[in-house]
């Protein structure tokens, strides 16, 4: 099947699906000319898919390295109620301070959810295993369990969670905050929402990327720098994007 001609019919007709609201930051890095601005347009959809990537892997890392030390933790953790230590396992048989830094209902959530998501299953049914509602926790779950003000939060990563980040060699507020910067731009990225200007945003997050990882343990983020694609696309950019008047949308 032969590949169409794309003229200035079909870009005009691309622009108003998008919408005006969405498509004005793009026409106001382009100067004005649609068919740039959708070039630029679809740069940010490969760039968030490159970021999204990126991204997935830093949450599981970092999953995995917190849960390896709340199950260490929370098996210590006596239950009031009975008078027995807790499970390691802490989702399913949390401790009080784990109850209340994770919350709930937050635990609660992720457990329908992995309950649905083992009924749907090709393996057929089977019981719901703490991993199962490991996988179904948000990565806020992850950067929210992090110190702050809460005297509970602070006592939660001086006993179990520091030690997930044995390589740390700055303030803990510094790890805190990039760390916020690469779930806020999760979010950006589930909204859909642009990455301008030029991937100055990425790059400072992609720098932020590798100091978390770093903390975790530096193999694994030599690995992750060495297989992430966001400094290619980064450099494939259709058109520069410094602040440019918005002129007529135009196609010239």
């Amino acid at each position: 099947m032969a590949v169409p001609t794309l003229t200035a019919t079909h870009h005009r007709a691309v622009a108003v699906l998008l919408s005006a609201p969405r498509l004005a930051p793009y026409l106001r890095a382009a100067g004005g000319n649609v068919r740039a601005a959708l070039a630029l347009y679809q740069w940010n959809v490969e760039m968030s898919s490159a970021v999204y990537k990126m991204l997935h892997l830093v949450e599981v890392f970092l999953r995995n390295a917190i849960d390896a030390e709340l199950r260490v933790w929370n098996a210590t953790q006596i239950d009031p109620r009975t008078g027995r230590a807790h499970h390691a396992d802490w989702l399913m048989d949390p401790s009080r301070l784990v109850e209340r830094v994770v919350r709930r209902e937050e635990i609660d959530k992720a457990l329908r959810r992995a309950t649905l998501a083992v009924k749907d299953s090709s393996t057929g049914p089977r019981p719901v295993t703490h991993d199962d509602v490991l996988a179904q926790l948000m990565f806020g779950t992850w950067r929210f369990m992090l110190p702050s003000k809460d005297p509970g939060r602070r006592f939660l990563w001086r006993s179990a969670i520091s030690r997930a980040f044995p390589h740390l060699d700055r303030p803990v507020s510094d790890l805190v905050r990039d760390i916020d910067g690469l779930y806020r731009l999760r979010n950006r990225i589930a909204h859909l929402e642009p990455l301008l200007p030029g991937g100055a945003v990425v790059k400072r997050h992609l720098r932020a990327t590798r100091r978390v990882l770093a903390a975790v343990d530096p193999a694994a983020a030599q690995w992750l720098v060495s297989h992430q694609t966001v400094s290619t696309v980064i450099t494939e950019m259709p058109v520069p994007v410094p602040e440019m008047p918005e002129g007529p949308h135009s196609e010239n």
